[in-house]
């Protein structure tokens, strides 16, 4: 029995030691892809290795210390496996969070969100400013609440959004009939634009309807000099939100189950399925896991 386990053991300090010297092990200088690609099959969805010549740019620029080849890129321009940092990052500087390592590379200021809120209620010249009623105002400027605001604004809608955003035109219009504090536009020019705050302040501020539809400019003012907070939800309005999430989960538990895996035989097919045959044709099996 002990000369079986010790044979064992000699079995897997043998193997163990083979996968050490293909990975990192004897003969690996840091900018071999070799030792990488015996396994793995690149980077295909953001940097396809040996394949993308780099052009240097303002925004881009590859330090001297992450090795390129013809100047393109290698796995081992962004891993090494003597690395001690998760996924055998190549860090030059200590990550602290999501993008750190990404710009190492590449220049934050060409990747900041532009934030029209913040430029217009901000102390700065005039040419600064008007980027950010061009960029609502301005020429193209469609007016759609999916456009204009969910560009920056992409995390899951709120409480209620869905059906305000989707709600039809004659149910809208019925239920503000006659209501003072709402203004139907069909154009931003109806808006009559400022960004003189003193101007803006004299202003009482409005329900915004485009074309007879609820939009996010009908509930939001995206103008921080007269935007109104919202204090947080108490009784029996807090209540009502978190009956109306439940509902929101409890329908699409409801929808999920609709839905079954189907197992059998499909007919038709390009390619044989077996062991993910017609999927990696396109699909490294890297990418899937």
């Amino acid at each position: 029995m002990k000369k079986v386990l010790l044979t064992g053991v000699m079995l897997a300090l043998t193997l163990c030691r083979a996968f050490g010297e293909t990975c990192g092990g004897a003969g690996y200088r840091g900018t071999d892809d070799g030792f990488c690609l015996k396994c793995h099959k690149g980077c295909p969805v953001l940097h396809p290795v040996s394949e993308v010549k780099i052009k240097e740019t303002e925004c881009l620029k590859v330090p001297e210390s992450m090795p390129t080849k013809g100047k393109k890129l290698l796995c081992a321009t962004c891993h090494d496996m003597t690395s001690k940092q998760a996924k055998f990052l190549r860090v030059l500087k200590p990550v602290k969070s999501r993008f750190d390592f990404c710009f190492q590379c590449h220049n934050p200021d060409c990747y900041k969100k532009f934030n029209p809120h913040e430029t217009i209620a901000k102390s700065i010249k005039w040419e600064e400013k008007k980027k950010a009623c061009i960029y609502c105002h301005g020429a193209g400027a469609r007016l759609k609440a999916y456009r204009a605001c969910a560009g920056c604004h992409t995390k899951t809608p709120h409480v209620g959004a869905p059906e305000h955003i989707f709600a039809k035109r004659e149910d809208v219009e019925k239920a503000v009939k006659g209501k003072k504090e709402v203004v139907n536009i069909a154009s931003m020019k109806e808006l009559k634009p400022k960004i003189d705050e003193e101007v803006l302040k004299e202003r009482k501020p409005k329900l915004i309807l485009v074309n007879g539809r609820i939009e996010c400019i009908t509930c939001h003012n995206p103008h921080p000099q007269i935007a109104i907070p919202a204090e947080p939800l108490e009784g029996e309005w807090k209540e009502l939100v978190k009956r109306d999430l439940n509902y929101k989960l409890e329908k699409l538990r409801r929808d999920f189950e609709r839905y079954r895996l189907k197992e059998g035989k499909v007919k038709l097919m390009s390619k044989s399925t077996k062991g993910g045959g017609l999927c990696r044709v396109c699909h490294p099996i890297n990418s899937l896991r």
